[in-house]
């Protein structure tokens, strides 16, 4: 099992960043995914001993432009292809060989899709990928949202996201996945009793 820790949308919130750091301290974390806006926030994870996996958002202009950089990557996590991306749509900042995301999504081709950009966490399933925003770690409310993180939990055949709210590190919402030999995904409601926060 693998459990990574992911974020967008930071946009210079050191004060968030830190206070999310203060509670990943005391929970086991194999990795962070940092999503872009911005990209050098992303420093604060690495430096602190976390192994990272990021791209930029369209704020960070300089990076974005950088064919060195990329703006959308594909990792694998237990199994799980994973597409890494700041916005859920193509962006006039794409550069000629950046994938479209709406065709990964269209097709189904990947299992698990991080986006942020909108500042509004979600977890949903679409044409059999599950999509993941982690909301905002941005100054507080945000276009009416508090700050929130995405905390993905990776077996084999099992995948937990729970969106969790800052500064309490509370649950507000959690799905769970399973998948079935043939591949498909079944969602599993959890447990009212289960512990609300982690």
């Amino acid at each position: 099992m693998k459990r990574i820790v992911v974020i967008s949308d930071t946009h210079e919130d050191h004060d968030a960043l830190r206070m999310l750091l203060g509670c990943m301290k005391y929970m086991r974390i194999d990795a962070a995914i940092h999503l872009g806006d911005y990209f050098d926030d992303a420093k604060i994870l690495e430096e602190s001993g976390y192994p990272l996996f990021q791209v930029p958002g369209t704020w960070d202009e300089s990076y974005y432009r950088d064919p060195g950089i990329h703006n959308r990557r594909w990792i694998e996590i237990e199994n799980w292809k994973v597409f890494l991306t700041h916005t859920p749509e193509s962006h006039y900042n794409d550069l000629r060989h950046d994938p479209n995301p709406e065709k990964i999504l269209q097709r189904g081709e990947a299992d698990l899709f991080l986006f942020g950009h909108t500042h509004l966490s979600s977890i949903q399933r679409r044409n059999g990928t599950i999509l993941v925003n982690p909301g905002h770690l941005n100054g507080g409310e945000e276009r009416g949202c508090p700050l929130t993180y995405a905390m993905i939990d990776l077996a084999r055949d099992f995948l937990k996201a729970s969106i969790l709210q800052l500064p309490d590190n509370v649950l507000r919402v959690q799905k769970i996945f399973r998948r079935t030999p043939g591949g498909s995904m079944v969602t599993i409601v959890p447990d009212p009793f289960e512990e609300k926060i982690l």
